[in-house]
């Protein structure tokens, strides 16, 4: 895997170009790392779900700011016209629309906040307030294949967490199957470049099934709520937007069930070329730091903060608001994959020193030393 250049030069605090982020990925990305995506054909059938799958209860979670209401909409029917054979629930989460976000259909629990939480706080707070025993989040800008959910269902009791092909929003060409997590450890905002951990999107066709990946991608989601809940769930302290994919995948690998994507489950993803709400570097930068001192143990947060520095007086101000520290042992507290082992497998691009190579120095997974990380 090749590592992303850039300087430290700029502090540019412009807004951020959308198309650099791995979410709202396209065709024009600014990702130069990532080839032209290649039109494939379509996958042989896949049996639907066993019978011990028919007993489950879903819970579909969209969660909308400033979106369209033509395309909100479409992706509503889209999405009761392709589950009707399904015991279902669907939960919109309008986070704080400038416009408030109305919904006439009966099947449809809207819930709306004046404020909003950010995309990883309107997520969580979906699941919250969903009741299902398997938990779908989907972006308000999609459109899916008669069979997505059957396809996506077969694999839903291997506990993992499942994301859904990325296919443009007319489903005519197929972007990813998942993606890896690229580490960069240097800042240029003129260039689109922040300290942290991207993805580069896997554009080979992997075989059929479900494929282990390191991460989802795309805007859908699947996983078991106990599975949910092993890995403490999408972060209740990111702001606005960013990472959330990258930081949720990371922690269902090293609390066990790992990452999967099912090939053959074709759901379609508008991509935009601007956000429809402001977001900056300011964001990302914490959402990222947040992550790391998180995510990892002592000794790899001791490395990979040295990229964030100088940390961005708006982050660390932002980290003396909150409890971090509460939520960190949130997240090791299920721990059961260290951290030597993750990145040998996921991140190769990671600094060297970031490998323990005495196993000994490893914190036990049940007796975690105490955290003493700068702010």
């Amino acid at each position: 895997m090749t590592r992303l250049k850039c300087s430290r030069a700029s502090r540019d605090k412009s807004v951020l170009d959308v198309c650099s982020l791995p979410y709202e990925f396209g065709p024009s990305s600014v990702a130069k790392e990532i080839p032209q995506a290649m039109p494939v054909s379509p996958t042989k059938p896949e049996k639907t779900h066993t019978s011990s799958q028919v007993g489950y209860n879903i819970s579909f979670i969209i969660t909308a700011r400033n979106e369209s209401p033509t395309v909100l909409q479409t992706t509503i029917d889209g999405l009761m016209g392709t589950t009707k054979r399904h015991s279902r629930e669907v939960v919109l989460v309008d986070d704080g629309s400038e416009v408030p976000v109305t919904c006439e259909q009966p099947a449809v629990l809207l819930v709306r906040n004046e404020d909003p939480l950010g995309t990883s706080g309107a997520r969580r707070q979906g699941a919250e307030i969903a009741s299902g025993d398997i938990l779908v989040w989907l972006d308000a800008h999609m459109t899916f294949a008669p069979d997505w959910l059957d396809r996506m269902m077969v694999h839903v009791d291997s506990g993992s967490l499942l994301c859904s092909e990325a296919w443009d929003y007319e489903q005519s060409i197929c972007y990813c199957w998942g993606s890896d997590i690229i580490w960069c450890d240097e800042r240029n905002y003129g260039s689109q470049c922040y300290p942290g951990f991207v993805v580069r999107h896997r554009t080979r066709f992997p075989g059929e099934g479900a494929v282990e990946v390191p991460m989802i991608i795309g805007g859908c989601k699947m996983i078991l709520r106990e599975t949910y809940e092993q890995t403490g769930g999408f972060s209740p302290l990111f702001r606005v937007y960013g990472v959330e994919d990258i930081d949720l995948s990371m922690r269902a690998w090293i609390t066990g069930p790992g990452v999967k994507c099912v090939t053959g489950a074709r759901v379609g993803h508008l991509y935009r070329s601007t956000f429809p709400y402001h977001v900056n570097f300011d964001h990302i930068e914490f959402n990222q730091l947040l992550m790391v001192r998180t995510v990892f143990e002592e000794s790899t947060v001791q490395v990979l903060e040295e990229a964030f520095k100088p940390i961005p007086f708006q982050v660390r101000e932002w980290f003396d608001q909150v409890n971090w520290l509460n939520w960190r042992a949130t997240v090791q507290a299920n721990r059961k994959m260290s951290d030597i082992d993750f990145i040998r497998r996921f991140l190769p691009t990671v600094p060297t020193g970031a490998l323990v190579a005495d196993p000994g120095l490893m914190p036990t997974h049940g007796s975690l030393p105490p955290v003493n990380l700068r702010t």
